[in-house]
Parts: C-alpha cells; sequence; structure tokens
C-alpha cells in the first residue's frame, strides 16, 4: 500500500506540474484582474534639447515627456545639448544605440534630425515648434495668430482711450505677421480704430535694440507694447517699461513662450505661452497609438497648446489696476468666440496685407 500511495502522489505531482506549465505565468494583484505584458516596454524614446536648467519652454516637454513614461512603460531617456554641434553628435550616438524615435525641441533639431531620418529610416524622427524641411520628420508647429486674437481683445480692452499700439517682433516674415496679424485683430474687435506701430530687431536675441525701439515707441505715444521678439530677448522692452514706470511715465507690455509676469515688474500684464508639453504628450501617443505621421502638424490656442495668460491659466502675477475683471471677461468672450467657430482667423500673407 505505501508504495502504491507513492506512486499515485508522484503522479498528482507529474500531472499538476504540466497543468501549471500550459498557464499563462501572468502576475495577478490579490483580487484583481492579471496582469498583462507591457507592450511599450521595449520602445526607447529620446527627448532632445537645449540644456534644461530652469527654461520653462524645455522643462514643459520634459514633465510631459517624463509623465508618458510613468504612464506607458516605455524606455525615456532626456539628452541635453549645449550647441549645434552637440545636437548632431548626440542625435546621431541615440540613433545608432537604436532607439525608436527622437523628439526635439525648438528650432535647431529640424537640420540635425532632417540629415538622421535619411540615413535611419527606421526610427521615427519629430520636432516642436519649428518646421523640419525632410518630409520623413513629423513637425509640430503653433497656431499663434488665435491667442495672440484673445490677447489683443484683452490688450484694447485694458486701454480704451488708447488707438495706436505698439509691437516689437523679431524677423519681417511670415511667421512674425501671424502673430503681428491676430494680435490687430483683436484690438479691432474691440476699438474699430486701433493701430499698429511696428518694428523689427531683426534678431531674436538683442535685448539692446528691443530697448531702444520700446524707448522710441513710447515717446511716440504708444502706451502698451507688444512684445514678440523672443523670450529673453524681449527683456529690453521689459528694462525700457521699468525705467519708464520709475519715472512716472510707465508704458505696459506683455511675455512670450512663457509667464513672464512678476511682481518685481508690474508693466508686464500679460502674454502669450507655447504650451511644448501638450505637443510632447500628442507626438508620444500617437506613436505608440501605430498612428504616426511626418509631416506639419499645427496645434492652437484651441487645442491648449498656444495659451493666454490669464485665460488659460492664472497668471503669477496679475496687475489688477490693469488687468481687471473686465479685461478678464474680455479675454473670455474672445475665447468662446474663437472655440464656438463665431471668430475664425484666416490669416492672409503679409505681402498681400493692406492692414
Amino acid at each position: 500500500m505505501k508504495k502504491l500511495f507513492a506512486l499515485l502522489l508522484a503522479l498528482v505531482l507529474v500531472f499538476s506540474l504540466v497543468a501549471c506549465g500550459g498557464q499563462d505565468t501572468q502576475t495577478t494583484e490579490e483580487g484583481g484582474e492579471p496582469q498583462t505584458e507591457n507592450p511599450y516596454a521595449d520602445i526607447r524614446i529620446a527627448l532632445v534639447s537645449d540644456n534644461i536648467g530652469t527654461e520653462q519652454f524645455i522643462l514643459q516637454a520634459y514633465n510631459a515627456f517624463m509623465a508618458a513614461a510613468e504612464e506607458y512603460g516605455f524606455q525615456a531617456t532626456s539628452i541635453e545639448c549645449s550647441d549645434t554641434a552637440a545636437w548632431a553628435e548626440k542625435s546621431r550616438a541615440a540613433c545608432v544605440d537604436g532607439y525608436d524615435m527622437l523628439i526635439g525641441i525648438g528650432s535647431v533639431a529640424a537640420d540635425p534630425f532632417g540629415n538622421l531620418a535619411d540615413e535611419f529610416p527606421d526610427i521615427k524622427f519629430a520636432v516642436v515648434d519649428t518646421i523640419a524641411q525632410n518630409d520623413k520628420i513629423k513637425s509640430v508647429a503653433f497656431n499663434t495668430s488665435d491667442g495672440c486674437y484673445v490677447w489683443g481683445a484683452m490688450v484694447a480692452t485694458a486701454f480704451p482711450e488708447e488707438t495706436t499700439f505698439g509691437y516689437i517682433g523679431n524677423f519681417q516674415n511670415q511667421s512674425n505677421f501671424e502673430y503681428r496679424y491676430g494680435f490687430l485683430q483683436g484690438l479691432r474687435s474691440v476699438n474699430p480704430d486701433a493701430e499698429l506701430m511696428v518694428n523689427f530687431t531683426d534678431s531674436y536675441s538683442d535685448t539692446t535694440v528691443a530697448y531702444n525701439l520700446a524707448m522710441q515707441q513710447a515717446a511716440a505715444g504708444c502706451k502698451f507694447i507688444m512684445g514678440s521678439v523672443a523670450a529673453s530677448a524681449n527683456q529690453g522692452i521689459y528694462q525700457a517699461a521699468l525705467e519708464l514706470g520709475e519715472k512716472g511715465t510707465p508704458i505696459y507690455t506683455s511675455g512670450l513662450s512663457v509667464d513672464q509676469t512678476t511682481e518685481e515688474n508690474p508693466y508686464i500684464i500679460g502674454g502669450l505661452t507655447k504650451n511644448t508639453g501638450v505637443c510632447t504628450t500628442a507626438i508620444i501617443e500617437e506613436f505608440l497609438a501605430g498612428n504616426f505621421t511626418p509631416g506639419a502638424q499645427t496645434l492652437s490656442f484651441t487645442d491648449g497648446a498656444f495659451c493666454v495668460v490669464g485665460v488659460s491659466f492664472d497668471a503669477n502675477y496679475r496687475n489688477t489696476d490693469i488687468i481687471t475683471d473686465e479685461v478678464l471677461a474680455a479675454g473670455q468672450k474672445a475665447s468662446d468666440d474663437l472655440k464656438s467657430g463665431a471668430v475664425v482667423l484666416e490669416v492672409p500673407l503679409e505681402a498681400d496685407f493692406e492692414g
């Protein structure tokens, strides 16, 4: 009997092992459903940018990138570059290392990615806030005119007695014209007689030229000057506004790309921001879903990508003497008109615009 019992026990163990070997070996949480294997675990995506530091324009993209990695479980790497040579070298190294996709933040990404996209056809490439000439790359740009329309309606409401407003841009090109056109249409939605005094710095970084132009426009009678040079070069306009305010002859201005309102300079009363995080998330989710499509794509104010301080989100600092509840309401109305389709901006070519 003992031998028979031992034999039967051995047979039971054998059948038990066979049965276990024939089942999926998925782990389960207590009281939960079986855990499936993460389909994105082997996918490698790199975010390539200038040095991040405290640069909000890049930080938004980085934070969205890491949040997506946490949510979907892909392998995420942030690659920071100090100059254009580093962009080329580090991007190539990531391609050689077998990354599945590279996402570049900023205009400097277009050229190195354009070269690599031909050499590494199995890798997906995307750039944010620029348009790559290589049609194998996905380019996500911003529709700036809609947000500028909302901002223009707010500024005209804030300064009801003014008819001439200042505008300082970087270069006279179609891209900058889209800012100016949207802003002017927003001004005229409140004040049909509004006009713009326009100057260009012919630079993205020259704060001295921006400062001098702001002083000239202020002397010509502009009480508000929209700064559309660059987030950093606008500092020249901010300095002019601060100095004139201390002299008792204030002018007011706006920020660009990130919220630059601050209690230290109450003459920066609002502005426009680019949400690179929204763009980065959209690229990743499209790629993971298998719907990655190269070519140009534009995201706008209504997508939450190009935002207006005070309407899309609360300002870091609100100068309530200028940005009153009435001004915020004007911005909300302009926003609602765009979202409902009551207002549709069709930006002409600058050469065809008669003012």
